[in-house]
């Protein structure tokens, strides 16, 4: 179940960074990005299915504080041939299990829970260090390709370098993380082709809060934030004539409360309204959908109960030009 679980999450991060590449890159089948602009932190990219010459040039988006990577590509294929060619580019290899004595040598705690904590994300990856989930309409297949073609997750060699990453919590010290998505709906006549991977600052501490409840990453310039509201996600993405970035809170207070606290806190950080989009949202009761902008920048704000939790969840999302 916790194997299951771990995989879930790992979709849904996925899905929420290609549902963004979508929709906030410069175009959505040629966005420019700089990417790879120091040497010393070059990722190998993944190829274009069949290598294709159609796949799009890698975006970089920040994810709490990660640097991920991605293309997009079509294809007239199904959703497991996807898989089945960038399962046959990444050799599978066996996994040792870690003895238990090895951790329980080490002295230090926080390291020793470092090592736990990571090394429960890679037990997913049983029994070649490779995972997939597949679907009709979805498949999804990853691996974690270490930077020593001659390591194996669970050896000696292993326990010994994630000690060392542990110290820092970079984990892509030891390897880049590759992950494959592959999408067809209903009646699609295409299939989506996602890829992403990491790069050498990929850091395990960034997927937990901090002593604030905030998760890595960063508020938006200019931006208010509700009393007491927590960072859940900070996405940005850097193009070549924009930076689109979407941060998502979750806090406390009702629904009025917010949406008051958004319309006066937005207007007195030098934010104008749009009185047509205002009389829009007027009409159709969407008065939780809020417009605002400023020289260079667009920021749109959607507040939210949770049905569930009674929670407020905030997502602020802002385009400026560079």
């Amino acid at each position: 179940m916790h194997k299951i679980f771990r995989i879930i999450s790992i979709i849904a991060v996925c899905v929420a960074i290609w549902w963004f590449g979508l929709h906030f890159g410069v175009n959505r089948d040629d966005a420019a990005a700089k990417v790879f602009e120091r040497l010393r932190f070059f990722t190998k990219a993944m190829p274009g299915y069949l290598f294709d010459d159609e796949t799009s040039t890698p975006r970089k988006v920040i994810v709490n504080g990660n640097a991920t990577y991605l293309t997009l590509g079509k294809t007239d294929d199904s959703v497991d041939a996807v898989l089945n060619f960038y399962a046959r580019q990444y050799e599978p290899l066996p996994m040792d299990r870690v003895d238990d004595g090895l951790l329980e040598k080490i002295d230090n705690e926080e390291v020793r829970g470092k090592l736990n904590r990571i090394y429960s994300l890679l037990e997913c990856l049983e029994p070649y260090q490779h995972f997939r989930v597949q679907r009709d309409d979805w498949g999804l297949w990853g691996t974690f390709e270490f930077h020593d073609s001659d390591l194996r997750i669970g050896s000696c060699e292993f326990v010994e370098q994630l000690q060392i990453a542990s110290q820092t919590g970079n984990l892509g010290q030891i390897g880049t993380g590759r992950i494959t998505i592959a999408l067809r709906g209903d009646g699609a006549s295409k299939t989506l082709v996602m890829n992403l991977w990491t790069d050498r600052d990929f850091n395990i501490n960034n997927l937990k809060p901090d002593e604030f409840g905030d998760m890595p990453g960063k508020d938006i310039d200019d931006v208010p934030r509700y009393p007491g509201n927590r960072r859940q996600l900070s996405i940005e993405q850097e193009n070549s004539r924009t930076v689109d970035s979407i941060v998502v809170y979750e806090g406390e207070g009702s629904l009025a409360s917010n949406i008051l606290f958004y319309h006066s806190g937005m207007k007195a950080a030098g934010w104008a309204t749009d009185p047509g989009f205002e009389a829009l949202t007027r009409k159709k009761s969407m008065e939780n959908l809020l417009f605002y902008a400023r020289k260079g920048r667009e920021c749109t704000i959607q507040i939210n109960e949770d049905e569930g939790t009674g929670k407020i969840i905030t997502t602020v999302m802002d385009r400026e030009t560079i």
